[in-house]
């Protein structure tokens, strides 16, 4: 049964497992208006809204500008469900070598209303909005992700980072 409003989605998920998320995702006919109504943008970084969290998962919108990007991050072992609602993101995936270096191992050009799947077990992983407009989209974390690891390119080694929303929509 489609799922059509941002509210829908959030009670779902709150009675859904981790093994019916994707398929959860896949059910979405929430029209994009509906997430612009609570997006937000910045001309300095890409922005994370907060649509709502337990202590089992935290659905999240980032919104995008054009060229704007995630340094190379784990998960802290949560599993993350992306689906691009607008845009064009390219996602790089990498494993560290011996010397905790991350290498790339994977690029992908994410399509509209794809859904994308990450872990730690899979590696570290970037996301660039790689076209020249606003891109959307929206992150499932089984279970919320308090901070992670990021890779320093300016100090060539990881740092943790505490995470925080930029605004909040609780539904």
């Amino acid at each position: 049964m489609p799922i059509n409003k941002i509210s829908e989605l959030v009670e779902k998920i709150s009675i859904s497992k981790k093994e019916d998320i994707e398929d959860l995702i896949n059910d979405l006919e929430i029209p994009t208006s509906e997430f612009e109504k609570i997006g937000t943008w910045d001309e300095n970084h890409y922005t994370r809204t907060c649509i709502a969290r337990t202590e089992d998962y935290e659905l999240l919108l980032l919104c995008w500008q054009a060229g704007q990007e995630t340094p190379i991050h784990c998960h802290n072992d949560q599993d993350c469900w992306v689906l691009l609602i607008e845009g064009a993101i390219t996602e790089n995936q990498y494993k560290n070598n011996k010397f905790e270096t991350p290498v790339l191992t994977v690029s992908k050009l994410m399509v509209e209303n794809g859904t994308y799947y990450i872990n730690d077990d899979i590696g570290v992983h970037s996301l660039h909005n790689s076209k020249n407009k606003r891109a959307m989209s929206l992150h499932i974390y089984v279970n919320p992700i308090e901070e992670c690891s990021y890779y320093s390119k300016k100090l060539k080694e990881y740092k943790t980072k505490s995470l925080s929303y930029d605004t909040s929509a609780i539904f």
